[in-house]
Formats: structure tokens, C-alpha cells, sequence
């Protein structure tokens, strides 16, 4: 579903990806785990063309997204993306925010989108708050009102950038369990994230990243309790403990 290919990222003369390259089949969940700074975001973001790599490859579905200026609000539809600041409209009601990029993208009409946008509320467990605004919401409301956001453009796989890390503690179970059912229902999922019991119930295969490169790959016993690289050996014994 989705290929990385040798992608490198430079902002001046920092080095930020430092050729990368992993695939993704459909309906696998790829958790990217790692310090900070060591260009996770960044990543997901030259997937979906928010960065622009400055070398290499993308292919989603077989189809070479990098290099081509035209039709990146078609490809931003195929491949959804969650941010960790939730990014909502505060102008707009939940309802309102899940069903803009159904009218202004997909040129869904309005009691269609909305049809569509409550349905989805209801699948995140927030039929009941269609009518508030974000301010009127929780973190943890807002995140999975994003969810919806990005599974109304029916996306061939769904990119969440550290979803829970602006959430409170008690916040952060509501959102992994949509995530959670979203996997379980064979969702494409590429997720950066720290919540390792997320990781290791929920991944397929992780990622481990360190100063702009992929040092190790394997499913989360072999990167948690095997790990072959010194830099993921260090990284895991802290973060587990």
C-alpha cells in the first residue's frame, strides 16, 4: 500500500531524513518509535507531501506520488493524516469539520456529507457532540473528531502523528481505542507513538528511528526484547522502564 523509497530531507544544511525506506502492506499497522528529534514527523509528512522529500521515492498503491504537482489534495484524500494538535476548525462544529473535506474535496453534497460525518462521529462515540465546537471538547474528543475528519475521504491508509502526546493521561485510552478498532477492522495505519502497550498489542512491525535513519525493523518482540542495534537497546530499556 504504501513504499518508501531511499527519501532524504534537508532543511538548509540539516540532514533531516537520511535515506529511509520501508513498505507497508494493506492492513498492516507500522508504529515508528524513537527520541525526539530524530525526524518521525517529518517522515510521515513526506508520505502525504506536506514536506516535499528532496530525494527519493513514495508510492501509495502502487502509484508514484513524489516528483508530480499536480493532484495533491486527491492524494491528501487516499492517505488521511491525524496530527497531534488535532488541527480542527474552531469555527466550525464537529460535525462541520468532518464533513468539509466531503463537500470542498470530494464535492459530496451537504445532507450526504453529513449523513456520512454523523455516522462517523457515532463510529468514534461522539454522535452526541456533532453540534459543539472544539472548544467545548476535550482533548481526547478533539483527536477522535480528527479520526473521523480523516476517515471521511474513505482513505487507502490513515498516517497519525503522535495522536495521544498533547492529550492528558487520562485522556489518551479513549483515542488508542479507536486506533485499536480501526487495526482490528484492517485499517492501513503508519503511526508515530510512544504509547508502547498501543505498540506492542497493536503493530505489525516497528521502526526504530535515530538521527534521521531507520536503525532497526522487526515486530515488537524483536525490537523490544531482542533489539539488535546499541542506539534501539538504549532507547527501549529507558522508555520500557
Amino acid at each position: 500500500m504504501i513504499e518508501v523509497r531511499d527519501v532524504h530531507k534537508w532543511f538548509g544544511d540539516l540532514h533531516v531524513i537520511k535515506g529511509v525506506s520501508f513498505t507497508v502492506e494493506k492492513g498492516q499497522v507500522v508504529v515508528i518509535i524513537g527520541p525526539s528529534g530524530s525526524g518521525k514527523s517529518t517522515l510521515l509528512r513526506c508520505i502525504n507531501r506536506l514536506v516535499e522529500p528532496d530525494q527519493g521515492q513514495v508510492f501509495v498503491d502502487g502509484v508514484e506520488i513524489t516528483g508530480v504537482r499536480k493532484g495533491v489534495e486527491k492524494l491528501r484524500s487516499q492517505v488521511g493524516m491525524v496530527f497531534q494538535n488535532f488541527n480542527l476548525f474552531t469555527h466550525l462544529t464537529a460535525l462541520d469539520n468532518v464533513c468539509l473535506g466531503l463537500t470542498k474535496v470530494k464535492g459530496v453534497s451537504a445532507s450526504r456529507a453529513r449523513e456520512r460525518g454523523n455516522a462517523l462521529l457515532e463510529k468514534v462515540g461522539l454522535r452526541d457532540r456533532a453540534g459543539h465546537y472544539p472548544a467545548q471538547l476535550s482533548g481526547g474528543q478533539q483527536q477522535r473528531v480528527a479520526i473521523a475528519r480523516a476517515l471521511a475521504m474513505d482513505p487507502k491508509a490513515v498516517l497519525f502523528d503522535e495522536p495521544t502526546s498533547a492529550l492528558d493521561p487520562e485522556l489518551i485510552g479513549e483515542v488508542l481505542d479507536v486506533m485499536t478498532k480501526l487495526a482490528l477492522e484492517g485499517m492501513t495505519m503508519v503511526v508515530v507513538s510512544h504509547e508502547m502497550g498501543f505498540v506492542r498489542s497493536v503493530a505489525n512491525r516497528v521502526l526504530f528511528m535515530a538521527d534521521g535513519a531507520v536503525l532497526e525493523e522487526g515486530t515488537p518482540e524483536e525490537v523490544f526484547r531482542s533489539p539488535k542495534h546499541d542506539r534501539t537497546r538504549e532507547f527501549t530499556s529507558r522508555i520500557l522502564t
